[in-house]
C-alpha cells in the first residue's frame, strides 16, 4: 500500500488491517530502521528508491506480499504429490514453501536455509540443501553443488524467481554463484516455472539465466502490463495470471 500511496495514515491502515494502532506504529519503527520509509506525523512516507539499500528476506517477503502469495499459491497447484522438486532462494518461493505442506512425498532440493527450514517444520522429510557461500538473506550459492548434480537423473520441477526480467532479454540474477546454480537447476528439471510478480518487470539483474524461451510456465499478477504478457507468450512458455489484489485464504489447493 505504501508503494502505490506513497504516505500512508496510521490510524486508516490500523483500520484496515484490522489491527491496532500501536500494532501498526511498530511495523513503521521497524520498516523506518530498514531504510523503507519514513515516519511522518500521523503516518509515514515512502523513501525514494535510490536511497533503499537491498532489503533482507523478512523486509521483501512484506513487499507486494499479496501478489506473492497470490503467484506461490498458484504454482504450488501445478506441482504434482511423489515428485522431485528444486527451489530457487528467495521471498516468493518461500511463500511457496508454505504452500507445499500438504504435498505428499515430495524429494525438495533448497538454496535457501529459510525455506529449507520452513519446509522442515512442516514434515518435508527428503530436504537436501545446496552447500556453497551464504548471503546475508541466507541463500547458498551452491559452491559445492557440482558433484551432487552429477550423482542425479533429473528433477521434476524448477521453481524459481528472478531479481529482474524483460521480454527481451529475459531473467536475470545479480549474484553469480546462485544464477550458476540455477542454471544447473535449469538443465536437470523437466518442467521449469518462473514466479515473477509485476515488479521485477522494471527491473534488470547483471547475470542473466536464461530466455524466456527456455521456461515452460510463467506465473505473475494482474499488474503486469499485457504488452509484457503478450511478449513473453510470443517466446513460448505458458502464462498463468493471477489477482494482485487479494491474498489467497488456502494455499493447500492441489491439481
Amino acid at each position: 500500500m505504501l508503494e502505490k500511496e506513497k504516505v500512508i495514515n496510521t490510524i486508516q491502515i490500523a483500520a484496515h488491517f484490522g489491527v491496532s494502532v500501536e500494532t501498526i506504529r511498530r511495523d513503521l519503527d521497524q520498516l523506518e530502521a530498514q531504510g523503507i520509509l519514513k515516519k511522518i506525523y500521523g503516518g509515514a512516507e515512502l523513501r525514494s528508491p535510490e536511497s533503499i539499500l537491498p532489503l533482507p528476506l523478512e523486509s521483501r517477503r512484506m513487499l507486494q506480499y499479496n501478489a506473492k502469495a497470490a503467484i506461490a499459491s498458484r504454482a504450488a497447484e501445478y506441482i504434482s504429490d511423489d515428485s522431485s522438486v528444486a527451489l530457487d532462494a528467495g521471498s516468493t518461493i518461500f511463500e511457496l514453501c508454505k504452500c507445499l505442506h500438504d504435498k505428499k512425498d515430495l524429494i525438495i532440493i533448497s538454496a535457501d536455509i529459510h525455506s529449507a527450514g520452513e519446509l522442515l517444520s512442516s514434515g518435508h522429510r527428503k530436504v537436501y540443501m545446496m552447500g556453497g557461500f551464504l548471503t546475508p538473506d541466507g541463500a547458498s550459492g551452491g559452491t559445492f553443488s557440482k558433484d551432487f548434480f552429477n550423482s542425479i537423473s533429473s528433477i521434476d520441477f524448477f521453481v524459481t524467481s528472478t531479481d529482474g526480467a524483460t521480454p527481451e532479454d529475459g531473467l536475470s540474477t545479480d549474484e553469480e554463484g546462485i544464477n550458476n546454480l540455477k542454471k544447473c537447476y535449469l538443465k536437470k528439471a523437466t518442467k521449469s516455472i518462473a514466479m515473477i510478480d509485476h515488479t521485477k518487470f522494471r527491473k534488470k539483474g547483471f547475470y542473466k539465466l536464461c530466455d524466456f524461451s527456455e521456461i515452460d510456465l510463467v506465473i505473475t499478477d494482474s499488474l503486469t502490463p499485457s504488452d509484457v504478457l503478450d511478449k513473453i507468450r510470443e517466446s513460448g512458455p505458458a502464462v498463468d495470471i493471477v489477482s494482485a489484489r487479494t491474498r489467497p485464504d488456502d494455499c493447500n489447493s492441489t491439481i
